[in-house]
């Protein structure tokens, strides 16, 4: 299997793509009988030193200054310098982030387990990160502070809004060619690029900048069908399938994200936007705080993770663009998977009156034909429920496409002419990893991915609020209207199904 980069752009996306490494650590072979059922060089990079092989995550992190807490650049390359050496040279020291146990135990060798872990001690991504990144992987915004990314010389400004990212991926943009060019130079033959950002602030501006940038560098000026560029979108917790669901979101941040949703299906041939739940529901217990990054990045990763077990299992293998073309099935602009849901598996009831068979009173069956027992529904169970983590809810709406990832190959087959089943025997893998946090309850899950025509109504609802646009801070942040509501207006065709008398265009 083709080698995979990825892009973790924002301290939430270095929460969701942490969880992901390190269940590609557990993959690693530490001894030498261990059977491989994962190819580790798909999302790591192997080195080969004094006769051992070394990995690193084939990733670029890029966070505010001080974003990588107690994880210093060259902390794992270079010696430390003890401050005596400077003699009587006064050293301004900023305070920083100090090391918890969990990390004190992998520097130390010692074995980790789930109860180091909680919300007050994994602040930072890099608090149970289990992998060590190569120096020039970890890319720092030197300009804006973790974590409320206030500027450092420009307190009132902050990395909130889409141009405000746009203008400050240009400070770091030669760093980034280097290093993405390194990832390129240590691939055998590249699959694909995934890129993690938020969509409501300014790193959507930041990263839409950058994938405009390696486009035209290694693309070919455009998409190529060659390569598979993937994007995750972040996005705040909550019900978005309608405006009214997003009334948490201040105008400049709806904004943001309706911007950043237009050039994310421009400039990816695969757009996956990722909302969390705000409150518990389906699976998830009652411990679990969507205000948490680490919390919020656990679910998101669950189902991306089984994306990624696919692209590098050793058995039944599935590559990035057998799942991209079974989704788009040549509709290259349709590209938004708009429905995504994570299904809690149900053990099977059994029968225990199996093969017995009790005696029958046929009178009482003469007597009663013909009615119906009234009784009482049984209470529902919500932790059988799926777990929506789309753009839109659930829908019967036309239904374009579909793929469904399992552990197993159901009997009876899922697939058809517009569902694709894959299956992936580690689905529940991450779960089980110690630096996953207690707020899932079920003993494995599904999950499935479909592209509908209910995301036509929120694109809609978006065109209407961009419509209304006046004011000029806000008219900054579109760069051109006319032409967000263009491409706005070009994804509602995408996903109108058939014939519409319906005007798009309201009186």
């Amino acid at each position: 299997m083709h080698e995979v980069v990825n892009f973790s752009c924002s301290h939430a996306a270095g929460h969701v793509i942490t969880q992901l490494y390190n269940v590609q650590e557990s993959h690693l072979p530490y001894t030498r009988n261990k059977t491989l059922t994962h190819s580790n060089d798909v999302f790591l990079v192997p080195t080969r030193v004094k006769g051992k092989t070394n990995y690193y995550p084939r990733s670029i992190n890029v966070e505010f200054s001080g974003g990588f807490g107690a994880l210093g650049k060259h902390e794992y390359r270079e010696g430390k310098i003890s401050p005596d050496a400077y003699n009587d040279v006064v050293i301004d020291r900023q305070e920083r982030h100090v090391k918890n146990e969990y990390q004190l135990r992998l520097d130390a060798g010692k074995p980790t387990d789930a109860s180091l872990l909680s919300t007050e001690n994994t602040s930072h991504w890099t608090d149970y990160n289990k992998l060590i990144y190569r120096p020039e992987s970890l890319v720092s915004l030197g300009g804006f502070n973790h974590p409320e990314g206030t500027h450092k010389n420009f307190p009132r400004l902050r990395f909130d809004d889409f141009n405000v990212g746009e203008s400050e991926f240009k400070g770091v943009s030669e760093e980034i060619d280097d290093v993405f060019r390194k990832n390129l130079e240590q691939s055998d033959q590249i699959q694909g690029v995934s890129f993690f950002s938020e969509c409501d602030s300014a790193w959507a501006g930041f990263t839409s900048e950058m994938m405009v940038f390696l486009r035209d560098e290694y693309f070919g000026n455009g998409v190529s069908s060659k390569y598979n560029l993937w994007t995750y979108g972040l996005m705040t917790p909550g019900d978005f399938s309608s405006t009214a669901g997003a009334t948490s979101l201040k105008t400049h941040q709806l904004l943001t994200r309706i911007k950043a949703m237009t050039e994310f299906a421009a400039n990816s041939t695969l757009f996956i936007p990722l909302v969390p739940p705000k409150t518990p529901q389906s699976f998830l217990s009652s411990h679990y705080d969507s205000s948490n990054l680490w919390h919020r990045g656990a679910v998101q990763s669950m189902f991306v993770n089984s994306l990624w077990g696919l692209n590098c299992q050793v058995q039944n293998g599935v590559s990035m663009a057998t799942i991209e073309n079974g989704l788009l099935r040549g509709n290259t602009n349709r590209n938004i998977v708009n429905e995504i849901s994570l299904h809690p598996l149900i053990p099977e009831q059994k029968d225990s009156g199996f093969g017995i068979v009790s005696d029958v009173n046929i009178m009482d069956m003469y007597l009663n034909a013909g009615k119906v027992e009234a009784n009482p529904a049984p209470p529902q169970d919500t932790h059988n429920s799926a777990l929506n983590l789309g753009l839109t809810a659930t829908s019967t709406d036309h239904l374009y496409a579909k793929g469904v990832i399992c552990s197993k190959q159901p009997e009876s087959g899922l697939s058809d002419l517009v569902t694709d089943t894959y299956v992936n025997p580690y689905m529940d893998e991450i779960t089980k990893m110690d630096s996953f946090p207690g707020v899932i309850e079920a003993n494995g899950f599904s999950a499935e991915f479909l592209q509908t025509s209910s995301l036509k109504p929120l694109l809609k609802e978006y065109r209407k609020i961009v419509e209304r646009v006046r004011l000029p801070q806000h008219m900054e942040i579109l760069s051109d209207k006319a032409e967000v509501i263009e491409s706005l207006s070009s994804l509602m065709e995408e996903y109108t199904a058939g014939f519409s008398d319906e005007s798009d265009y309201d009186d």
